[in-house]
């Protein structure tokens, strides 16, 4: 994916857009207009180009040449996690993350305590819903029980 968007900063590579493939028109539109630029002709021995605000088949368009993707997240769920010998009590019992468990290696975000998720690598964030369709992140690791006690479900996010 990161070869096609920096591909298609050449402005001596793009085309019309109705003439790109599926997955380069795909690209665009996961950028978005204001991302990048729409051919507007010549002036003179030099080309114009400007912010684009719609695709249309027969315009040329390329991604804005300071364009950077989003990195990619993965989020886990914080919840009580059962000790090593399954037993439940208070004692065996600690917040944090148990990721399902399958054939290819664990990493640490993926069983791990609470309080050492935010030292991890690539940690990014925790975040939760008060309200659908609204997130709020902090980094306060402190914060996660009070909003698990709550009824709230709490995530951490981590760069990929």
């Amino acid at each position: 994916m990161k070869d096609l968007i920096e591909k298609l900063k050449d402005k001596n590579y793009v085309r019309a857009f109705g003439l790109m493939t599926k997955a380069e028109q795909m690209v665009f539109e996961g950028v978005g207009e204001v991302n990048c630029l729409k051919f507007h002709g010549m002036t003179g021995v030099k080309e114009l180009w400007l912010t684009a605000h719609a695709f249309c088949n027969t315009d040329t368009y390329a991604i804005k040449p300071d364009y950077k993707p989003e990195p990619e997240y993965v989020d886990y769920l914080i919840e009580v996690c059962d000790g090593e010998d399954g037993d439940e009590s208070d004692l065996k019992s600690f917040l944090g993350v148990k990721h399902k468990l399958d054939s290819n290696p664990i990493l640490p975000r993926e069983h791990t305590y609470l309080y050492a998720l935010s030292s991890l690598p690539n940690f990014h964030w925790f975040w939760y819903e008060p309200v659908p369709g609204t997130k709020y992140d902090f980094t306060d690791d402190g914060k996660v029980a009070g909003l698990r006690r709550e009824g709230h479900e709490v995530y951490a996010r981590f760069r990929s």
